[in-house]
Protein backbone atom coordinates (compact mmCIF):
# COMPACT_ATOMS: atom_id res chain seq x y z
CA UNK A 1 0.00 0.00 0.00
CA UNK A 2 1.61 3.28 -0.96
CA UNK A 3 2.04 5.99 1.97
CA UNK A 4 0.37 9.25 1.97
CA UNK A 5 2.94 11.93 2.59
CA UNK A 6 0.99 14.94 4.14
CA UNK A 7 3.13 18.44 4.65
CA UNK A 8 3.29 20.55 7.59
CA UNK A 9 4.53 23.57 6.49
CA UNK A 10 2.69 26.61 5.09
CA UNK A 11 5.52 28.09 3.61
CA UNK A 12 6.18 25.67 0.46
CA UNK A 13 2.15 24.95 -1.06
CA UNK A 14 2.61 28.95 -1.43
CA UNK A 15 5.70 28.63 -2.41
CA UNK A 16 4.29 26.33 -5.24
CA UNK A 17 1.57 28.27 -5.88
CA UNK A 18 3.42 31.20 -6.46
CA UNK A 19 5.47 29.39 -9.00
CA UNK A 20 3.06 27.64 -10.82
CA UNK A 21 1.44 30.85 -11.08
CA UNK A 22 4.38 32.57 -12.45
CA UNK A 23 4.99 29.30 -14.47
CA UNK A 24 1.72 29.67 -16.06
CA UNK A 25 1.64 33.41 -16.85
CA UNK A 26 4.99 32.54 -18.80
CA UNK A 27 3.88 30.00 -20.77
CA UNK A 28 0.12 31.05 -22.18
CA UNK A 29 1.51 31.91 -25.13
CA UNK A 30 2.06 28.32 -25.95
CA UNK A 31 -1.46 27.08 -24.24
CA UNK A 32 0.83 24.78 -22.51
CA UNK A 33 -0.65 25.05 -18.75
CA UNK A 34 -4.19 25.36 -18.20
CA UNK A 35 -5.74 26.02 -14.82
CA UNK A 36 -7.22 22.31 -14.20
CA UNK A 37 -4.84 20.64 -16.02
CA UNK A 38 -3.44 17.75 -14.93
CA UNK A 39 -0.86 15.02 -16.68
CA UNK A 40 -0.23 11.64 -17.10
CA UNK A 41 2.83 9.89 -16.32
CA UNK A 42 4.42 8.25 -19.64
CA UNK A 43 7.37 5.84 -20.23
CA UNK A 44 10.86 8.02 -19.76
CA UNK A 45 9.42 11.10 -18.14
CA UNK A 46 10.39 13.28 -14.92
CA UNK A 47 9.85 15.60 -12.80
CA UNK A 48 12.58 17.50 -14.42
CA UNK A 49 11.60 17.23 -18.04
CA UNK A 50 7.50 17.96 -16.82
CA UNK A 51 8.98 21.48 -15.14
CA UNK A 52 10.75 22.14 -18.54
CA UNK A 53 7.36 21.38 -20.70
CA UNK A 54 4.92 22.84 -18.72
CA UNK A 55 6.57 25.70 -16.18
CA UNK A 56 9.78 26.37 -19.06
CA UNK A 57 12.57 25.15 -16.66
CA UNK A 58 13.26 22.01 -15.32
CA UNK A 59 14.99 22.91 -12.11
CA UNK A 60 11.13 24.17 -10.74
CA UNK A 61 10.26 20.59 -10.16
CA UNK A 62 9.97 21.07 -6.89
CA UNK A 63 6.61 23.27 -7.36
CA UNK A 64 4.89 20.11 -9.73
CA UNK A 65 6.15 17.50 -6.40
CA UNK A 66 4.53 19.76 -3.89
CA UNK A 67 1.41 19.18 -5.36
CA UNK A 68 1.69 15.55 -5.81
CA UNK A 69 2.31 14.72 -2.77
CA UNK A 70 -0.51 12.16 -2.55
CA UNK A 71 0.51 10.43 -5.50
CA UNK A 72 4.45 10.75 -5.66
CA UNK A 73 6.09 9.44 -2.44
CA UNK A 74 9.37 10.06 -3.27
CA UNK A 75 10.23 12.73 -5.74
CA UNK A 76 13.33 10.30 -7.58
CA UNK A 77 10.50 8.13 -8.53
CA UNK A 78 7.50 8.63 -10.97
CA UNK A 79 5.85 5.66 -12.96
CA UNK A 80 3.50 5.78 -15.93
CA UNK A 81 0.17 5.68 -15.43
CA UNK A 82 0.44 8.37 -12.38
CA UNK A 83 -1.25 11.21 -12.54
CA UNK A 84 -0.17 14.41 -11.35
CA UNK A 85 -1.79 17.63 -10.92
CA UNK A 86 -0.36 21.08 -12.28
CA UNK A 87 -1.83 23.66 -10.72
CA UNK A 88 -2.78 24.31 -6.94
CA UNK A 89 -6.13 22.54 -5.73
CA UNK A 90 -9.42 23.93 -6.93
CA UNK A 91 -11.40 25.43 -3.66
CA UNK A 92 -14.02 23.18 -4.48
CA UNK A 93 -11.73 19.87 -3.50
CA UNK A 94 -11.45 21.04 0.07
CA UNK A 95 -13.51 19.56 2.88
CA UNK A 96 -16.20 21.92 4.09
CA UNK A 97 -15.17 23.75 7.09
CA UNK A 98 -11.33 24.09 6.30
CA UNK A 99 -9.58 27.39 5.63
CA UNK A 100 -8.98 28.32 2.08
CA UNK A 101 -5.47 30.23 1.39
CA UNK A 102 -5.99 33.08 -0.97
CA UNK A 103 -4.19 33.43 -3.94
CA UNK A 104 -0.49 34.57 -3.59
CA UNK A 105 -0.51 36.66 -6.74
CA UNK A 106 -3.73 38.32 -8.38
CA UNK A 107 -5.78 36.01 -10.62
CA UNK A 108 -8.47 37.60 -12.79
CA UNK A 109 -11.51 35.92 -12.29
CA UNK A 110 -13.39 33.72 -14.38
CA UNK A 111 -16.75 32.08 -13.76
CA UNK A 112 -17.06 29.44 -16.52
CA UNK A 113 -16.46 25.78 -16.32
CA UNK A 114 -12.92 25.73 -17.30
CA UNK A 115 -11.15 28.13 -15.39
CA UNK A 116 -12.01 27.58 -11.88
CA UNK A 117 -10.27 29.99 -8.88
CA UNK A 118 -6.79 28.86 -8.12
CA UNK A 119 -6.71 28.20 -3.87
CA UNK A 120 -4.30 26.14 -2.06
CA UNK A 121 -5.54 24.11 0.88
CA UNK A 122 -3.38 24.92 4.01
CA UNK A 123 -0.89 22.16 5.25
CA UNK A 124 -2.88 21.29 8.65
CA UNK A 125 -6.01 20.83 6.49
CA UNK A 126 -4.36 18.94 4.20
CA UNK A 127 -5.39 15.57 6.39
CA UNK A 128 -8.88 16.30 5.31
CA UNK A 129 -8.32 16.61 2.13
CA UNK A 130 -9.09 13.45 -0.42
CA UNK A 131 -6.97 12.28 -2.85
CA UNK A 132 -7.82 15.27 -5.63
CA UNK A 133 -9.97 14.09 -8.78
CA UNK A 134 -9.11 14.89 -12.19
CA UNK A 135 -11.37 18.02 -14.16
CA UNK A 136 -13.31 16.73 -17.20
CA UNK A 137 -11.54 17.38 -20.16
CA UNK A 138 -12.37 16.59 -23.20
CA UNK A 139 -11.49 13.82 -25.17
CA UNK A 140 -8.60 15.78 -27.14
CA UNK A 141 -7.02 17.11 -24.15
CA UNK A 142 -6.16 14.00 -22.66
CA UNK A 143 -2.20 12.66 -23.18
CA UNK A 144 -1.81 8.75 -25.00
CA UNK A 145 -2.89 6.25 -22.49
CA UNK A 146 -0.06 4.77 -20.37
CA UNK A 147 1.46 1.37 -21.75
CA UNK A 148 0.12 -1.58 -19.91
CA UNK A 149 2.11 -3.11 -17.32
CA UNK A 150 5.93 -4.75 -18.66
CA UNK A 151 5.56 -2.84 -21.73
CA UNK A 152 7.36 0.46 -22.59
CA UNK A 153 10.44 1.75 -22.01
CA UNK A 154 11.27 2.07 -17.95
CA UNK A 155 11.38 5.48 -16.54
CA UNK A 156 14.24 7.58 -16.07
CA UNK A 157 13.61 7.02 -12.34
CA UNK A 158 12.61 3.74 -12.80
CA UNK A 159 14.19 2.23 -9.39
CA UNK A 160 16.44 -0.71 -10.10
CA UNK A 161 13.88 -3.43 -8.64
CA UNK A 162 11.42 -2.58 -11.72
CA UNK A 163 14.55 -2.61 -14.64
CA UNK A 164 15.40 -5.98 -16.52
CA UNK A 165 16.51 -8.86 -14.44
CA UNK A 166 19.37 -10.00 -14.90
CA UNK A 167 22.35 -9.65 -13.34
CA UNK A 168 25.08 -6.30 -14.05
CA UNK A 169 28.17 -7.91 -15.07
CA UNK A 170 30.24 -8.18 -18.30
CA UNK A 171 27.69 -9.99 -20.40
CA UNK A 172 24.51 -9.46 -17.96
CA UNK A 173 20.96 -7.04 -18.48
CA UNK A 174 20.57 -4.00 -16.73
CA UNK A 175 19.10 -4.65 -13.43
CA UNK A 176 20.64 -1.92 -10.61
CA UNK A 177 21.02 0.78 -14.02
CA UNK A 178 19.24 3.65 -14.57
CA UNK A 179 19.38 5.98 -17.28
CA UNK A 180 22.10 8.71 -15.89
CA UNK A 181 20.15 12.36 -14.40
CA UNK A 182 20.66 15.73 -13.91
CA UNK A 183 20.27 14.72 -10.00
CA UNK A 184 23.12 12.64 -10.27
CA UNK A 185 25.64 14.29 -12.43
CA UNK A 186 25.33 17.40 -10.09
CA UNK A 187 24.60 15.62 -7.02
CA UNK A 188 28.04 13.68 -7.31
CA UNK A 189 30.76 16.05 -6.40
CA UNK A 190 34.43 15.92 -8.11
CA UNK A 191 38.14 16.15 -7.65
CA UNK A 192 39.54 19.98 -8.49
CA UNK A 193 42.51 17.86 -10.40
CA UNK A 194 44.46 20.69 -8.71
CA UNK A 195 42.86 23.45 -11.10
CA UNK A 196 42.26 26.90 -10.11
CA UNK A 197 38.14 26.77 -10.37
CA UNK A 198 36.53 30.43 -10.69
CA UNK A 199 35.19 29.40 -6.70
CA UNK A 200 32.65 32.32 -5.69
CA UNK A 201 32.30 32.73 -1.72
CA UNK A 202 29.18 32.03 -0.46
CA UNK A 203 28.78 34.93 2.24
CA UNK A 204 25.38 34.73 4.11
CA UNK A 205 22.24 33.31 4.08
CA UNK A 206 19.69 36.21 3.05
CA UNK A 207 17.53 37.31 6.29
CA UNK A 208 18.90 34.98 8.52
CA UNK A 209 21.40 35.81 11.85
CA UNK A 210 24.25 33.49 12.02
CA UNK A 211 24.64 30.80 14.40
CA UNK A 212 26.23 29.98 17.18
CA UNK A 213 30.11 31.52 17.61
CA UNK A 214 31.36 30.41 14.44
CA UNK A 215 29.05 33.03 12.45
CA UNK A 216 27.90 30.95 10.47
CA UNK A 217 24.20 31.07 8.46
CA UNK A 218 23.01 28.19 6.76
CA UNK A 219 20.21 28.43 4.24
CA UNK A 220 17.28 25.46 3.05
CA UNK A 221 15.77 24.92 -0.30
CA UNK A 222 13.48 28.09 -1.73
CA UNK A 223 15.80 30.78 0.78
CA UNK A 224 18.65 32.87 -0.76
CA UNK A 225 22.34 33.22 -0.18
CA UNK A 226 24.40 36.44 -0.85
CA UNK A 227 27.44 35.54 -3.15
CA UNK A 228 30.81 37.22 -3.70
CA UNK A 229 32.30 36.56 -7.37
CA UNK A 230 35.49 36.33 -7.83
CA UNK A 231 37.44 39.14 -10.03
CA UNK A 232 36.77 39.85 -13.15
CA UNK A 233 33.73 37.42 -13.37
CA UNK A 234 30.09 38.35 -14.32
CA UNK A 235 27.09 36.79 -13.75
CA UNK A 236 23.50 37.75 -15.05
CA UNK A 237 20.07 37.10 -13.67
CA UNK A 238 18.85 33.41 -14.09
CA UNK A 239 22.41 32.03 -14.08
CA UNK A 240 22.30 28.57 -12.14
CA UNK A 241 25.38 27.63 -9.49
CA UNK A 242 26.83 24.73 -8.20
CA UNK A 243 27.03 25.85 -4.18
CA UNK A 244 29.23 23.35 -2.86
CA UNK A 245 31.82 22.51 0.59
CA UNK A 246 35.57 22.06 -0.72
CA UNK A 247 36.30 19.08 1.73
CA UNK A 248 39.69 17.27 2.59
CA UNK A 249 42.30 17.34 -0.33
CA UNK A 250 43.73 14.43 -1.74
CA UNK A 251 47.49 14.65 -2.82
CA UNK A 252 48.22 14.82 -6.30
CA UNK A 253 43.99 15.34 -6.88
CA UNK A 254 43.61 17.81 -5.34
CA UNK A 255 40.16 19.07 -3.03
CA UNK A 256 37.15 16.63 -2.61
CA UNK A 257 33.69 18.92 -3.88
CA UNK A 258 30.60 17.92 -1.94
CA UNK A 259 27.71 19.68 -3.78
CA UNK A 260 25.07 21.30 -1.09
CA UNK A 261 22.55 22.32 -3.98
CA UNK A 262 22.00 24.31 -6.98
CA UNK A 263 21.25 27.88 -6.83
CA UNK A 264 19.90 30.49 -9.63
CA UNK A 265 20.90 34.12 -9.71
CA UNK A 266 17.67 37.07 -9.02
CA UNK A 267 19.93 40.11 -8.29
CA UNK A 268 23.50 40.78 -9.72
CA UNK A 269 25.17 43.84 -9.00
CA UNK A 270 28.90 44.34 -9.86
CA UNK A 271 30.64 41.33 -7.30
CA UNK A 272 27.40 41.11 -4.90
CA UNK A 273 24.98 38.27 -6.42
CA UNK A 274 22.06 36.76 -4.32
CA UNK A 275 20.63 33.41 -5.62
CA UNK A 276 17.99 31.44 -4.61
CA UNK A 277 18.28 27.56 -3.65
CA UNK A 278 16.39 26.01 -6.35
CA UNK A 279 17.94 22.13 -5.27
CA UNK A 280 19.26 21.40 -2.20
CA UNK A 281 21.96 17.99 -1.35
CA UNK A 282 23.28 19.35 2.00
CA UNK A 283 23.19 22.09 4.28
CA UNK A 284 24.25 25.06 1.97
CA UNK A 285 26.02 27.52 4.46
CA UNK A 286 28.32 31.32 4.88
CA UNK A 287 31.75 29.85 3.67
CA UNK A 288 30.99 27.76 0.80
CA UNK A 289 31.72 28.32 -2.50
CA UNK A 290 29.81 28.83 -5.83
CA UNK A 291 30.62 28.47 -9.87
CA UNK A 292 28.53 28.23 -13.06
CA UNK A 293 27.72 24.90 -13.41
CA UNK A 294 28.58 22.28 -16.26
CA UNK A 295 25.89 21.63 -18.80
CA UNK A 296 24.97 18.27 -18.49
CA UNK A 297 24.14 16.47 -21.89
CA UNK A 298 20.87 14.08 -21.74
CA UNK A 299 21.47 10.77 -22.68
CA UNK A 300 17.85 9.49 -22.20
CA UNK A 301 16.84 6.02 -22.08
CA UNK A 302 20.30 4.83 -23.36
CA UNK A 303 21.81 2.18 -21.60
CA UNK A 304 25.61 0.77 -21.51
CA UNK A 305 26.11 -2.39 -23.55
CA UNK A 306 28.48 -5.21 -21.90
CA UNK A 307 32.26 -5.15 -23.71
CA UNK A 308 35.15 -7.41 -23.05
CA UNK A 309 38.75 -6.61 -21.77
CA UNK A 310 37.49 -3.28 -20.36
CA UNK A 311 40.33 -1.03 -19.32
CA UNK A 312 41.81 -1.23 -15.96
CA UNK A 313 41.64 1.18 -13.59
CA UNK A 314 41.84 2.44 -9.26
CA UNK A 315 40.03 3.64 -6.58
CA UNK A 316 41.15 6.92 -5.59
CA UNK A 317 39.13 7.31 -2.83
CA UNK A 318 35.56 7.55 -1.63
CA UNK A 319 33.94 11.19 -1.37
CA UNK A 320 32.63 10.49 2.14
CA UNK A 321 34.67 8.91 4.84
CA UNK A 322 31.91 5.78 5.81
CA UNK A 323 33.47 2.57 7.55
CA UNK A 324 31.64 0.80 5.08
CA UNK A 325 30.52 2.63 1.73
CA UNK A 326 26.80 1.64 0.71
CA UNK A 327 24.64 1.71 -2.59
CA UNK A 328 24.71 5.70 -4.39
CA UNK A 329 27.81 6.33 -2.52
CA UNK A 330 30.47 8.29 -4.80
CA UNK A 331 34.11 6.82 -5.13
CA UNK A 332 36.65 8.75 -7.88
CA UNK A 333 38.69 6.53 -10.08
CA UNK A 334 41.99 7.54 -11.71
CA UNK A 335 40.65 7.20 -15.48
CA UNK A 336 39.14 10.54 -17.44
CA UNK A 337 37.84 12.33 -20.26
CA UNK A 338 41.26 11.75 -21.89
CA UNK A 339 40.73 8.13 -21.38
CA UNK A 340 37.59 8.04 -23.48
CA UNK A 341 35.16 7.73 -20.17
CA UNK A 342 32.12 8.94 -20.49
CA UNK A 343 28.96 9.20 -17.66
CA UNK A 344 27.20 6.04 -17.61
CA UNK A 345 29.83 3.99 -17.77
CA UNK A 346 30.13 1.01 -15.59
CA UNK A 347 32.59 -0.49 -13.72
CA UNK A 348 33.25 -3.74 -11.60
CA UNK A 349 35.28 -3.43 -8.23
CA UNK A 350 37.49 -6.49 -7.40
CA UNK A 351 39.14 -8.20 -4.88
CA UNK A 352 42.95 -8.78 -5.31
CA UNK A 353 42.88 -12.58 -4.43
CA UNK A 354 45.72 -13.83 -1.58
CA UNK A 355 49.55 -14.52 -2.48
CA UNK A 356 49.03 -17.87 -2.32
CA UNK A 357 45.90 -17.92 -4.89
CA UNK A 358 46.97 -19.27 -9.04
CA UNK A 359 48.29 -16.27 -11.02
CA UNK A 360 45.13 -17.81 -13.81
CA UNK A 361 42.64 -17.27 -10.74
CA UNK A 362 40.10 -14.52 -11.77
CA UNK A 363 39.54 -11.92 -9.09
CA UNK A 364 36.54 -11.81 -7.37
CA UNK A 365 33.39 -9.07 -8.25
CA UNK A 366 32.87 -7.16 -5.04
CA UNK A 367 30.94 -4.22 -6.00
CA UNK A 368 29.53 -2.60 -9.25
CA UNK A 369 30.33 1.40 -10.23
CA UNK A 370 28.70 3.61 -12.58
CA UNK A 371 29.79 6.92 -13.38
CA UNK A 372 27.79 9.90 -13.14
CA UNK A 373 30.64 12.37 -13.42
CA UNK A 374 34.12 12.42 -15.75
CA UNK A 375 36.68 15.19 -15.25
CA UNK A 376 40.23 15.22 -17.48
CA UNK A 377 41.93 12.74 -15.33
CA UNK A 378 38.89 11.49 -12.85
CA UNK A 379 35.48 10.36 -12.77
CA UNK A 380 32.97 10.48 -9.60
CA UNK A 381 31.16 7.20 -9.73
CA UNK A 382 28.17 5.74 -7.90
CA UNK A 383 28.27 2.80 -6.02
CA UNK A 384 25.17 0.47 -7.41
CA UNK A 385 25.77 -3.17 -6.54
CA UNK A 386 27.73 -4.18 -3.31
CA UNK A 387 28.50 -7.85 -3.23
CA UNK A 388 31.58 -7.89 -0.16
CA UNK A 389 34.07 -5.58 1.17
CA UNK A 390 37.02 -4.43 -0.19
CA UNK A 391 35.33 -0.75 -1.81
CA UNK A 392 38.15 1.40 -0.85
CA UNK A 393 40.91 3.29 -1.96
CA UNK A 394 43.16 1.27 -4.09
CA UNK A 395 41.33 -1.30 -4.70
CA UNK A 396 41.26 -2.51 -8.29
CA UNK A 397 38.25 -1.73 -11.05
CA UNK A 398 37.87 -3.07 -14.33
CA UNK A 399 35.36 -1.57 -16.65
CA UNK A 400 32.47 -3.54 -18.06
CA UNK A 401 29.58 -2.13 -19.84
CA UNK A 402 30.60 1.32 -22.10
CA UNK A 403 27.88 4.29 -23.28
CA UNK A 404 27.09 4.11 -27.14
CA UNK A 405 29.44 6.81 -28.96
Amino acid sequence: MRRTTIFRSKLLPAFAALVLIQGVARAQDSTQVAQGRTHVVQPGETLWSLAEQYLGDPLLWPAIYQLNTLVVEDPHWIFPGEELRLVPLDSSMVTPGAQVVAPVAEVPADTSAAAPPVAVAPADSMQAVERPVAPAVSAAELPPPPPPPGVGAATVFTPPKQVAAAGVSGTGGNRGLRALSRSDFYAAGFLTENDRLPWADVVAAIGKPAAGLANIASARIFESVEIRTPLAATYQVGDTLLVAQLAREIPRWGRVVVPAGLARVRESAGRRVVADVVVQYARVVSGDVAMPIEPFRDPGSVFPTPIENGMSATIIDVRDLHPLPGERNIVFVDRGREDGLTPGDVFEVLRPNPPEASPDAPMQQVAVLQVVHVRQRSASAALIQISGLGVKAGAPVRLIRKMPS
